[in-house]
């Protein structure tokens, strides 16, 4: 019978095994094409600015590497293998190493090892640790730039190894090599991993290794002033070069540093999208403009330089995601998160100012107190739901009744307090009682009409806010020991 109804909607159970291995094995040789093409590129980038044997300005391959395995996890395995291979061939053609077909092969073997282990293990560290912390941004990017370090100098003793033992790089050459080779990766990894981690996890909704809360690289935004920016870093590249270019001196490579204030600039008013591919862009002008004016002898500046300014930008991606925490911490302390109102610790504060100023202005003020009758029975009968939607009508209800001077807050429960400046007792009552009128012309549910007792306090000169609430507190008990549903003035 179920395969009828299957038949019955054009598809079998065997076809819809076909359709989703398929569909399983479609996109899964769409990712190895594209890490493929996109390593063979990124390769190619670095492969230009190339200073020394098997040491460039910067690694870009490396951060895709490691941004692939992050995202893609072990399916990116075979794509960075196989691309890893490749290189290995054509570095091999390049240089006119003599070497058999097998040395070739070994070669390759190694190489794709070395390079492909310490990356794909510090992806699996870097995804285990972010998972418990998705939410502290300074943390993740902190894990980040230390397993990039990591991972990178393992890579980078790795492959000098692997270079050697392969007879592609003679030990000499270790001393001098090790160093750049390992800056150039780890400025690869920490300029062009997050630019790649923020467009690969847009193509993989289902991850291996998950970065599933990661919203802050889902932003976009890009503001009017974004161009102008783009402008003053081009500039200022191009500013730095040619100082270093016409002064011959050292000390002005060290000017390149002061790319940090735009791009802080940068990193508290773009996305973060944004800013990782200004980043990515900055880097590309510094190493192409190093290659063009032929500053290799500072060559370690700048890679240092490249470093510098990529934690800085991280960093600084987390300022705005603080002070919009912050504001959400201030929204939760200072708002009811039921109704929507001032809370208790709001209602006090601005209960005290208006206590002040009513002194300084001898002008009247007046505090209500009031709750919901049988609130206890609303929740036991119908339950906490219902009584949840009551004292949100409730306080709807009171709103439209208020002027913006005016001011509403939950002291707890069912309990709230209107503060009204400028109020006498009697104008309080009558502020009351239209709330009251209109309460009880709203069903809801099944729930019976909502009722209300009220205690109205006016303020008396040399009183504090602690005292005016109580006077009101005592008198909202007046009105619940009389019955309840009614209004009830501090006597005293």
């Amino acid at each position: 019978m179920k395969w009828v109804l299957s038949a019955f909607k054009f598809e079998s159970p065997k076809s819809s095994l076909s359709l989703t291995t398929h569909s399983y094995f479609a996109s899964f040789w769409a990712k190895q094409a594209l890490v493929l093409c996109l390593w063979l590129l990124v390769f190619k980038l670095g492969w230009l600015v190339e200073y020394t044997q098997h040491a460039s300005v910067w690694f870009p391959a490396a951060g895709l590497s490691f941004a692939a395995l992050l995202v893609f996890g072990l399916q990116a395995l075979p794509a960075l293998a196989i691309a890893a291979s490749l290189v290995t061939f054509y570095s091999i053609w390049f240089y006119q190493l003599p070497l058999t077909l097998f040395q070739s092969l070994n070669a390759a073997l190694w190489f794709s090892v070395a390079h492909l282990l310490p990356y794909t293990l510090g992806a699996w560290v870097l995804n285990t640790l972010l998972r418990p912390m998705q939410r502290h941004l300074g943390l993740c990017v902190l894990l980040f730039l230390l397993i990039a370090a990591l991972s990178s100098f393992a890579a980078s003793v790795l492959v000098l190894v692997a270079l050697v033992v392969t007879q592609m790089l003679d030990a000499g050459a270790l001393v001098e090599t090790w160093l750049p080779f390992w800056i150039g990766d780890l400025a690869g990894v920490m300029v062009i991993a997050p630019l790649f981690i923020g467009l690969l996890i847009r193509l993989s909704p289902s991850k291996l290794f998950r970065l599933s809360d990661m919203s802050l690289l889902f932003q976009q935004h890009v503001s009017q002033q974004y161009p102008t920016k783009l402008v003053t870093i081009a500039l200022l590249v191009a500013f730095c070069m040619l100082l270093t270019y016409w002064s011959h001196s050292p000390y002005s490579t060290f000017a390149i540093f002061l790319l940090l204030i735009p791009h802080m600039w940068l990193a508290c008013t773009e996305s973060a999208l944004v800013n990782v591919a200004t980043l990515a862009l900055t880097s590309f002008m510094l190493v192409f403009t190093v290659h063009w004016f032929d500053l290799m002898e500072q060559v370690m500046v700048y890679q240092f330089a490249i470093i510098v300014i990529a934690a800085n930008t991280l960093f600084g991606l987390t300022l705005p995601a603080l002070v919009a925490d912050n504001q959400l911490l201030r929204q939760a302390a200072y708002i009811d998160p039921l109704t929507q109102v001032a809370s208790r610790e709001s209602l006090r504060q601005q209960a005290e100012s208006a206590v002040r100023l009513a002194e300084v202005n001898g002008e009247p003020l007046a505090l209500v107190i009031f709750d919901l009758d049988h609130f206890k029975q609303i929740n036991d009968k119908f339950g906490h739901a219902a009584g949840d939607s009551a004292l949100q009508r409730l306080t709807k209800v009171a709103q439209c009744h208020l002027r913006p001077t005016d001011l509403i807050g939950r002291f707890g429960g069912d309990e709230f307090v209107l503060l009204l400046p400028a109020t006498t007792e009697a104008q309080a009552a009558e502020v009351t009682q239209r709330i009251r009128n209109q309460l009880q012309t709203y069903q809801l549910a099944q729930l019976p009409l909502l009722q209300i007792s009220a205690g109205i306090a006016q303020w008396r000169p040399g009183e504090d806010y602690a005292a005016l609430f109580r006077r009101a507190d005592r008198a909202l008990y007046q009105a619940k020991g009389a019955g309840r549903d009614q209004l009830a003035f501090a006597a005293d």
